[in-house]
């Protein structure tokens, strides 16, 4: 069961409200996002109005405009390097565009999840400038790769890497890669106040910054914020300053009609209504993703730069078609993996380290993601692969995975990573030591590792109406950093309670504190409530006439259903 809190503030809903001047849960929504100035009001609502620090500012970056500019005149051959997930896509496709519709003899190059592996791969390099290429670009890479670009200045190539990871650090020392230009806000001193940016944002704010410098006028900038925006959310960054005005306004481009042929057909595929951070994470990401996990993530760049209709249909599809081969496997492994936590020792442990040979590697992250969440603990999924043990972690809140990583290092080949998400890989005769070790050395107790649920204040039924939840979408888009407000709901009624849904696994119910009545579902608690119920002497049959008093934590919605529109809550964990 998962902690719960009423975030702190000192000052009354009423003086709120007036300060504000919106509804109770928007008043307390800003407060809690230290929103408590005239101006930070003004420049968070009119997000389209964000006024971005100067590109240039960011070091090494009007040098790379110069590079750029010079191989441009001398037309030599520029390669792309970019990466197989979302962002590195995203940041390829843009890159491509922007200098090709320049007149560069430019291509990209997307390694193969599998065979190369993340990142500049020595190999790869060393293919690419053998065919003639004199500059290589890195997109969503590079920072880290100080042999492979050793490499490759030592046959006489230009580097220049727009990348937005941590560098590599020795002795409390930074060791960067000797590249001709290099742009990354996370290296120290570099200039440029944000950090947070993906490399799609990177890129977007590069190119905007390039066709200044070079005098030109960016024709595409409208269809490069779109993808920028995607990549933003996708690459699961924090939605706030420079991230959350890329994507507010790539949404709302995409939205009134998207400028690129492939993102426009994908979306047209997949039958969404409607863009936001959610369709965008969890229905367009997933398709991208896809192909890299599957097959190539050259297919998703080439849907997003083809201008040919009937080709970028089939790309499209070959994408939806990959995703839902990913689920099946996805779902197979998961299916296998729970069985074997809940019926060995595995089940408690603080940090789950779970080996499965038969998982495919692409989705060891995505199943390490579903096991954190079902038993709110870091999860690790490790699995063969050609070169021996591979796999993924996803962390909670409290616990800092790369850290843990860091003092096992000893029996692992290689990781990385951050404090939310890692990759590794290690000899098959270590995996057992090395849960132990990880274990031992994790002091927090499993209750302490499950994550907090926290309200931004508790509500009545009076403050929840169709005009208080509209005014909310002032903070959209939600995501990492920006996430979506959650409220509390304290010694309310439940009635009319029933069973939906194809599997009869969402929970449709009435909440009434007796003057008001508003709909809510539950899709996350089915097996609570039936419990419960059973308890108490219902069954699914029965259960229309039961009425409780619950406490919850909720999110406030709209229900539209033929063409009338309600509030609705959806709860998010209840307490009876």
């Amino acid at each position: 069961m998962s902690n719960w809190y009423v975030k702190k503030c000192g000052v009354s809903s009423t003086k709120l409200m007036e300060f504000y001047g919106v509804k109770k849960p928007l008043a307390y929504a800003l407060y809690h996002r230290k929103i408590r100035n005239k101006d930070r009001i003004k420049n968070y609502i009119n997000v389209e109005e964000f006024n971005f620090q100067n590109i240039n500012d960011l070091r090494d970056v009007v040098k790379a405009y110069s590079i750029i500019e010079r191989v441009l005149k001398e037309n030599r051959k520029i390669c792309i390097y970019g990466d197989y997930d979302v962002d590195g896509v995203m940041s390829t496709t843009i890159m491509y565009k922007a200098l090709k519709a320049l007149g560069a003899n430019v291509h990209y190059f997307i390694p193969d999840r599998v065979e190369d592996g993340y990142g500049l791969n020595e190999n790869a390099v060393k293919d690419i400038i053998n065919n003639g290429t004199e500059l290589i670009i890195t997109c969503d890479n590079g920072i880290s790769a100080l042999n492979q670009i050793d490499i490759a200045k030592s046959m006489g190539i230009e580097v220049i890497v727009l990348d937005h990871h941590e560098p590599v650090v020795e002795n409390e020392t930074e060791v960067l890669p000797k590249a001709d230009a290099i742009v990354d806000a996370k290296i120290k001193n570099c200039g440029y106040s944000f950090t947070q940016m993906c490399a799609g944002g990177l890129c977007y704010r590069f190119v905007c910054g390039l066709y200044e410098y070079l005098g030109k006028e960016l024709v595409n900038k409208r269809e490069f914020c779109e993808l920028a925006s995607v990549a933003t959310i996708c690459d699961v960054v924090d939605l706030i300053e420079d991230n959350r005005a890329i994507a507010s306004q790539g949404l709302k481009f995409i939205n009134e009609g998207s400028s690129n042929l492939g993102l426009r057909t994908l979306i047209k595929i997949k039958e969404i209504k409607e863009i936001n951070s959610y369709t965008v994470g969890f229905v367009v990401g997933p398709c991208i993703n896809a192909s890299g996990r599957l097959d190539s993530a050259k297919i998703a760049v080439e849907l997003f730069v083809t201008e040919n209709e009937v080709r970028a249909n089939e790309l499209a599809n070959d994408l939806n078609d990959f995703n839902e081969k990913r689920k099946a496997i996805t779902q197979d492994s998961l299916e296998r993996i729970i069985d074997n936590i809940e019926n060995t020792a595995l089940i408690n442990d603080k940090i789950i380290v779970v080996y499965d040979e038969n998982t495919h590697e692409s989705v060891a992250g995505i199943i390490a993601g579903r096991i954190k969440e079902r038993y709110s603990r870091p999860a690790i999924v490790l699995t063969n692969a050609s070169d021996g043990v591979k796999g993924s972690g996803r962390s909670v809140e409290k616990y800092n995975m790369f850290k843990g990583l860091t003092e096992v290092k000893y029996l692992l080949n290689k990781f990385g990573g951050h404090t939310m998400a890692a990759g590794l890989s290690l000899d098959k005769e270590n995996i057992d030591i090395f849960r132990k070790s990880i274990n031992d050395n994790c002091f927090l107790s499993i209750k302490e590792l499950e994550p907090g649920i926290r309200a931004e204040s508790v509500l009545g039924l009076g403050d929840i109406n169709i005009d208080s939840i509209y005014e909310l979408n002032i903070l959209a888009p939600f995501g990492k950093g920006n996430e979506r407000p959650i409220y509390a709901l304290k010694s309310v009624n439940v009635t009319n309670i029933r069973f939906v849904g194809q599997e009869k696994n969402i929970v449709s119910l009435v909440i009434t504190d007796g003057k008001d009545r508003i709909r809510a579902v539950d899709f996350n608690n089915c097996d609570l409530w039936k419990e419960y119920l059973s308890v108490n002497g219902y069954d699914e049959e029965s259960v229309n006439g039961a009425f409780f008093v619950i406490d919850a934590m909720c999110f406030l919605d709209i229900n539209e259903y033929k063409g009338y529109r309600n509030p609705q809550i959806i709860i998010k964990d209840v307490r009876f």
